[in-house]
Order: structure tokens, then sequence, then C-alpha cells
């Protein structure tokens, strides 16, 4: 076991950077851990706020949790799980999971099915495996992403440093030993450990790691006079023939997501304005005003999951600097960017360190 002199330092305060303190905390109990955030909060790309315009409790953006995910869902434990997905196709409702698998799979990868890297359709072919119904369950966030997954979370380190980003290194023959922030600078001592949970665009600035591509996602969230229903009162739809690829429904806040979204050409209010008429024609209306909404684009969402850029996702947590260890949804070769890939990939950190 290391003694509390040994420090492991965390670059990072996603997902994969709080999941890697909770496994680290675990392997070693004694162990003194600090994570830094470049940001004023943790989660990174996975967080809720208050948003003033629409006054109500949002996600940054609404993520899906399949029965599959099993880290996900430990800490998911209580929360309820949709047994059925159902989608409009043809202005008709069904809910034949199978029929949709191009569909499905651009939700899952942020790709395009004909660009998906072959293994990484097999690594989602052995996750799902034995195709059972609980396997293909799904639960959304609803506004609580922070209370759901980052508050558990977050008591796993010693220290946490908010509004601190890295900006360089300093390193001596094969070890890093010094860390330059915004906020100051850290001298290592020999034995500590640092941790790049870095999303792939800030690993590749600092530490010179590859140039991936990346595909954006675009939340929009309408906030409704009254709650809005869809069909047989379902509380989300896929929509493999319109622009909303997901509409998601949580009393008077309307969430849709739009995958691969990097090509659309409309300014806010114009895709605003035409997504919310593809949400009110799943029940037939025409709507006569613009909600109040908030459009929120994501454009690094994902590394763009094809072949081209599957050749470069590192094949382990290891680097060239035998301190700096990864982790981070891009760093899990052959595995889809998810949720579950940011926290697998802390697990694995944590069995290196």
């Amino acid at each position: 076991m290391f003694s509390t002199s040994k420090t492991f330092h965390i670059i990072g305060g996603g997902i994969s950077g709080l999941s890697a303190a909770k496994f680290i905390r675990q392997k070693h109990k004694n162990a003194r851990i600090i994570i830094y955030e470049a940001a004023a909060h943790l989660g990174g790309r996975c967080f809720s706020f208050y948003d003033h315009k629409l006054q109500r409790n949002i996600d940054n953006a609404t993520h899906a949790v399949l029965g599959a995910n099993s880290e996900v869902k430990k800490l998911l434990t209580n929360e309820k799980f949709y047994k059925k997905i159902f989608f409009r196709k043809d202005k008709q409702i069904h809910s034949r999971f199978w029929q949709e698998v191009p569909f499905i799979l651009l939700s899952i990868f942020n790709t395009q099915p004909k660009q998906i890297a072959k293994s990484l359709l097999m690594s989602l072919a052995c996750k799902l495996f034995p195709f059972l119904p609980a396997q293909r369950k799904i639960y959304f966030s609803q506004g609580d992403l922070t209370e759901k997954l980052i508050a558990p979370l977050s008591g796993f380190a010693n220290e946490v440093k908010t509004g601190w980003k890295l900006q360089s290194f300093t390193s001596v023959e094969d070890k890093i030993n010094k860390l330059k922030f915004n906020q100051g600078e850290i001298e290592l001592s020999k034995d500590d450990i640092v941790i790049s949970a870095l999303d792939a665009h800030q690993y590749q600035q600092i530490f010179n790691g590859p140039q991936f591509k990346f595909n954006q996602i675009t939340d929009i969230y309408f906030r409704t006079s009254v709650p809005l229903t869809l069909p047989n009162n379902i509380p989300f739809l896929g929509s493999p023939d319109n622009l909303a690829d997901w509409i998601f429904i949580n009393q008077d806040i309307v969430a849709v997501t739009i995958s691969d979204s990097q090509d659309i050409k409309l300014s806010d209010e114009e895709l605003a304005r035409f997504v919310w008429q593809e949400v009110r024609s799943v029940n037939g209306l025409t709507p006569a005003f613009l909600p109040p909404y908030r459009v929120l684009k994501h454009k690094r969402a994902t590394i763009r999951q094809d072949e081209k850029n599957q050749i470069l996702r590192p094949k382990s947590a290891q680097t060239q600097y035998q301190n700096l260890f990864l982790c981070g949804d891009w760093t899990m070769k052959d595995y889809p960017c998810c949720l579950e890939g940011a926290i697998q990939s802390g697990k694995r950190v944590s069995h290196y360190v």
C-alpha cells in the first residue's frame, strides 16, 4: 500500500478523471489524490446547470445509458430504466429495435454507420450480448447529471482545484517533473503519478498526442407552457427520418439531440424553429409560435469513430513518460466513446498505478 507521501495528480475533472479517483482510492486507501479541473465545475461535458433563460435545470447534453452499460448502472441503481425504445418512421410509432440498427449506431457512435470502425461494431455486439431486453433498456438524464453521476464520484479526491488549466509541463529524461497551470506550478516528487483525463484535443495540444477528427453533437432544450406529451405518453422517441434524432420529455422541458451535426448550416433560431416544427408534428400539430429555447453545440463531442481515428487511439493507459498515464473515453481503443467508456478508462488506469 502506498504511503500518504505518494500523490496522484489527475488532470481533468470529467467522468473519466473522477472515475480514476474512485478506483485509485479503492486500490490505495492512503494515497493523496488531487484533481485539477480547468472549468469552474466538475463533470467535463457531463453536468447540469440552471439556465436563466429557461428558468430550469438542464443538462449540458442529454445523456442516455443502456442496460448493457454495467459501470454506469452501478451509479444509477435506483433510477428507472425504460424497457422499450420507440421510433417514429413514416409518421408511425413502433418499438422494433433491430429494424433501426443504422439509426442506433449513429446515436451510439456519433458517426455515420458506414464509417464506423469494424472493431467498434464488434465491441458493441459483445457488450449487448446476449441481446436480451434488459441489455437494451434505457435511462436518459433529465437535468440531473450533476446529482446522479457527478456527486457520487466527487468525494474520492483529497483536493479538487477548479479553474486550474494545464498549460505546459517539463520533464527530465522519461519522467514529468513539473506541471504548469494558469494558477501556478506544481513540482512533482520522484514517486508522484500524473493521470491525464483530458479530452483528445487538449491532450494533443499539451502532450503532442495524436490529431483526431471530431464530430459534433447538438442539444436543443425547449420550455413549454404546459408539459408536452408524446403519443401513448411515451417518455422519449427516436426519429430516424427527421433532423431531430431523439426527443426526450421531462415535464415542461423538451430535449432534442442531433448526432453528427457539424454540417448543419442554420442559425440557432432557424435550427430551433425547424426542430420545434418536427417535435410538434409528432402529434400532428403545427406550432403557432416558438417557445423559449436553448441551443448547445458540442463541436468536439466525440472523436469521429472511423478506421482512421481508431488506428490513432492509444493501445493502453501507458505513455512515453513513466509517470504519465491516460484515461478518457477516447483512450479506450476498440470501445465506443461514451459514459461507459469514460468510467471503464478510469477503472483501467487504476490497474497501471
